[in-house]
């Protein structure tokens, strides 16, 4: 017996070393330095950069943006390459209109080609409205970008391609800067493949996803050739990410010029996501070496490379092993290889009962701690989040979704799921063989597999794990106590691709998909079955992993409070009524604090629907009165014009400042659809595909009530025309806001304590006066 347990633990000591290699080799661990040699990538020189672009909220309008800008056009110069700007108005179909202003330059091809298409670097300047200063997102990828451009002048390498540089604008406010290029530029046609760095938290290993109207084989073939020293991806993420509402500006390139591209992205610590925490201080400068690592290794293959075709009819399933880099194969494999490893599994599960090795009694036996592990699991995890948010309803503030414990909260989730599976699995020790116990996770993964090759084919990947989880039992089958040492072996892949999965989702999706965490834990445990199975000391680790979980969870609740180092964000805005010449105070806070409970000691819970609601749909949740100071609103200017059709009416409007505005949000509630519509002499674009299939559009077939979204740029006016029918009524609201409420001095805003920052992703810290207009 303490020979069998001292196994375990060797096994268990092992299997631990595994994983934390597994998340440790995900991205660089060495940090270049300052003296690295001038023909290599520094992380510390690029983060030399991040401190200059990065250190104060620069969004688009702002007058830091100009200083960001102007850092950025000089740093490029002093390589002797020659910058120009791009500015123009860009209306998007969703309605926001602003004016941003792309930096472009290019390095010419030493050794051109005919036909070449250039490689274009990409990475937006602009820091997300209104607090963050965007060290990670996206300062780190204009840094990155910078740092390697330099090496590569530095090396003086022969290149077929010519490299064009665009650090685009108004990224944050709706992709415009992406637009504007991708529309008006004329180097345009010329490219043949972008690479966009970005991040979405400020730390953790960079993932590579594939943007294409096409198939991804010949990309994904190309990305084989250039992965870098620490390559991860996934043909998973980029089919969860196509799920998903977030749009970059790869997306603009691949949707309106059909330019494919690779975007680069860390998504860790996503707390910091725009928010006043996104500051050099807090960017894993890992990360930005796994940025330059991605770099200089696609900038020396993809400047060589044909980029004029890169189009196919085909899709590749692909992912990354620990230490061996990128596997792909098309996706016409995936149902033969599914149907081979199935027919495998069929001819061990024959050749089990034949030689008397397997027991049918005991196989479907082996159901029963397996599902109750999988179920018992979930149903913990997901009430066990509800029960945490419930106990600390503060974490409801982020609206990201991921507390600053978050990765406490993870470990808690995982090893209680391991808890309850050993736990599981040791009231069936004496009646369950584990050759027999393994066929019910094996079947389980062909039943999941199976759905995801219809549903999600990018996940058919996992095959892969399951293929050596299956060599596993036939030596299980073969031999009455297996190697463990071959066993050990055997569920290496399902570690390297599984595990990293289990943090992933909730941390890129919020905590509330822990559930997944613990599901894919048990899976993975079942692929872990072949080692796992013949401890004989599943007890004693089933009261590790509880203890750890207290542990964790105890941890988790010491940093539960918010701090200077975890702040807690709360909002405050104040809002005038011109039509009642009222004011209030208005809060997103469920929860109030002791810097916004002295504007609320009386208030109501607000049921109105605000016009500029964040992607997480964020309303007020009350309002109080608030004395009534002198904020000016725009003159209106109104101009009846000439309709195109006589049963038609039209009008323009100018609306003439009397303040610095940062944001004007104009709505129109009656829901009409306009005939035409033109903002700042940009034309609404209908589309008359979107027309005919009844698409929803902000103009025609509309589907809210904003009509134009404006981030203000150099105080330029705001004017529109439209046309309506004669007997329709138009009543416009009319918002004006401006990002100063700290600094009013009418209203005497405390500024914030330390253990507070700005509720990010809402219209926050401003100032707004509101008034109506009807036709």
């Amino acid at each position: 017996m303490r020979k069998r347990a001292y196994k375990d633990i060797i096994c268990l000591l092992l299997i631990a070393a595994s994983v934390w290699y597994i998340f440790y080799d995900l991205y660089p661990s060495v940090i270049t330095d300052l003296s690295t040699q001038k023909t290599e990538f520094s992380t510390l020189r690029a983060f030399e950069h991040v401190k200059k672009i990065g250190d104060q909220p620069h969004y688009i309008g702002s007058k830091a943006h100009n200083k960001k800008r102007n850092y950025i056009v000089n740093a490029l110069q002093k390589m002797n390459l020659e910058v120009q700007t791009q500015q123009g108005f860009v209306l998007s179909k969703e309605g926001v209109l602003t004016a941003p202003e792309n930096i472009i330059t290019r390095l010419p091809a030493s050794n051109p080609q005919a036909n070449s298409k250039a490689l274009l670097l990409l990475s937006h300047y602009d820091s997300a409205v209104h607090s963050s200063s965007g060290a990670a997102d996206a300062a780190s990828g204009v840094a990155a970008i910078l740092e390697a451009l330099r090496a590569f002048k530095a090396s003086d390498a022969s290149f077929q391609n010519d490299i064009i540089i665009v650090f685009t604008d108004g990224e944050e406010v709706g992709l415009t800067g992406a637009e504007l290029f991708a529309k008006e530029h004329p180097w345009i046609d010329e490219v043949g493949l972008v690479l966009n760095f970005e991040s979405r938290g400020s730390g953790g290993p960079s993932n590579m996803v594939v943007e294409t109207n096409y198939g991804n084989s010949n990309l994904i073939a190309l990305f084989s050739e250039a992965q870098g020293e620490h390559p991860l991806a996934n043909s998973l993420m980029y089919s969860v990410y196509k799920l998903l509402p977030n749009d970059t500006d790869s997306t603009v390139f691949r949707e309106i010029a059909d330019i494919p591209s690779f975007f680069f992205a860390f998504i860790d610590d996503h707390y910091d996501y725009h928010t006043a925490l996104d500051v050099p201080e807090r960017l894993d400068k890992r990360s930005l070496a796994h940025q330059g690592d991605y770099l200089t290794a696609t900038l020396a293959k993809f400047s060589n490379s044909d980029l004029s075709d890169l189009t196919s009819e085909q899709d590749d399933v692909y992912f990354t092993l620990t230490g061996l880099g990128l596997f792909h194969y098309p996706f016409s494999w995936v149902w033969v290889i599914y149907s081979i490893a199935f027919v495998l599994f069929l001819a061990l599960l024959f050749f089990g009962f034949k030689i008397n090795s397997l027991n049918r009694r005991e196989v479907f036996l082996g159901f029963v701690p397996w599902l109750l592990s999988l179920i018992i699991s979930g149903l913990v995890t997901y009430f066990g989040w509800q029960f945490l948010l419930n106990l600390y309803p503060e974490y409801d503030s982020i609206l990201q979704g991921f507390t600053y414990n978050g990765h406490d909260y993870i470990f808690v989730f995982v090893v209680l799921s391991l808890f309850i599976s050993f736990t599981i699995y040791q009231l069936y020790d004496d009646k369950l063989n584990p050759r027999n116990a393994l066929v019910a996770p094996i079947l389980t993964w062909f039943i999941v597999i199976f759905l995801l090759n219809i549903f999600l084919k990018g996940a058919a990947f996992f095959i892969i794990p399951l293929a050596f989880t299956l060599f596993a039992f036939f030596l299980m089958i073969r031999f009455q106590v297996p190697s463990y040492l071959f066993l050990l072996i055997l569920i290496l892949p399902s570690l390297s691709i599984i595990a990293p999965f289990i943090q992933f989702f909730p941390v890129g999706l919020g905590l509330k998909m822990s559930v997944i965490s613990a599901v894919f834990t048990v899976l993975l445990f079942g692929n872990l079955l072949p080692v796992f199975g013949y401890f004989s000391t599943k007890k004693g680790v089933a009261t590790m992993a509880l203890l750890l979980a207290i542990g964790f969870f105890i941890r988790a609740h010491l940093n539960s409070e918010f701090t200077e180092d975890r702040p807690g964000p709360n909002s405050l805005v104040y809002t005038v009524n011109k039509e009642t010449n009222t004011s209030t105070w208005n809060t997103y806070d469920d929860e109030l604090d002791s810097w916004t409970s002295p504007y609320f000691e009386t208030y109501t819970d607000s049921a109105t629907t605000i016009d500029y609601q964040s992607k997480y749909t964020t309303d007020y949740t009350k309002s109080s009165a608030a004395p009534l100071v002198s904020v000016p609103s725009s003159d209106i200017q109104i101009d009846t014009l000439e309709a195109s059709l006589p049963y038609l009416k039209k009008f323009r409007v100018r609306l003439n400042f009397n303040r610095d505005l940062n944001r004007i949000v104009v709505s129109e509630t009656s829901m009409a659809n306009f005939k035409s519509f033109k903002v700042n002499g940009e034309v609404a674009d209908f589309y008359e595909e979107e027309k005919n299939s009844k698409a929803y559009h902000v103009h025609q077939n509309r589907f809210k009530t904003n009509v134009i979204d404006y981030y203000v740029v150099n105080q330029e006016a705001l004017y529109f025309e439209f046309e309506i029918g004669k007997d329709q009524d138009l009543e416009f609201i009319i918002d004006e806001i401006s990002f100063d409420l700290l600094s009013h001095p009418e209203l005497s805003v405390k500024n914030r304590p330390k253990n507070k920052i700005p509720k990010p992703f809402v219209v926050n810290d401003a100032v707004i006066t509101k008034q109506k207009l009807t036709f």
